[in-house]
């Protein structure tokens, strides 16, 4: 650098000023570039975490109970179905039902048990005859058996009227006409 007029010592100053300068700007360039990759990384872990925060049921593999965590996203609710078929026997398909059976291996009486509201016992009252009947088939081993259960309609002395109870016995299993 030439000198303009100025004291030989000025120069030297300058010079030492110039370098330490120098060295101070070398210094900074590389806390900077320290600092870009520290926010670059800091920038992929945020993106990574807020991946991992709006995960739901809806969008990856996790079950629904972890939908109502803090932090979570519920998932968007969307109809499952696009107005096609109905759930069930379609229109037009062949139904299918176990058939009746008019002469059953057995057939089992079952009357009303228990007291009637008036804290009549049931067991004395008087026999209307068979209301309903449902058929329970069973598979014992290799062959089918079907049992009717004639379920019995009475009526007490004060006049109310009890129907059996179609859960007894075997007839638990039992909740259509043909079981």
């Amino acid at each position: 650098m030439p000198e303009t007029g100025g004291a030989p010592g000025d120069a030297v100053t300058l010079r030492a000023e110039n370098a330490r300068l120098r060295m101070l700007l070398e210094d900074k360039d590389a806390q900077i570039a320290a600092l870009k990759t520290q926010n670059a990384e800091l920038a992929e872990r945020v993106a990574r975490l807020e991946r991992l925060i709006s995960r739901n049921s809806g969008n990856s593999s996790m079950p629904p109970s972890t939908d109502d965590l803090p932090g979570k996203k519920p998932p968007e609710r969307t109809a499952r179905r696009g107005g096609g078929r109905k759930p069930g026997k379609q229109p037009g398909a062949p139904g299918t039902y176990l058939a009746w059976r008019e002469h059953p291996d057995e057939t089992e009486d079952v009357f009303p048990e228990g007291s009637c509201g008036c804290g009549a016992d049931l067991a004395g009252a008087a026999d209307l005859g068979v209301r309903y009947s449902h058929q329970v088939t069973d598979l014992p081993e290799a062959q089918a058996q079907a049992t009717q259960y004639d379920r019995h309609q009475v009526q007490c002395a004060c006049g109310r009227v009890h129907l059996a109870d179609a859960r007894r016995g075997r007839a638990r299993r039992a909740q259509s006409p043909t079981g």
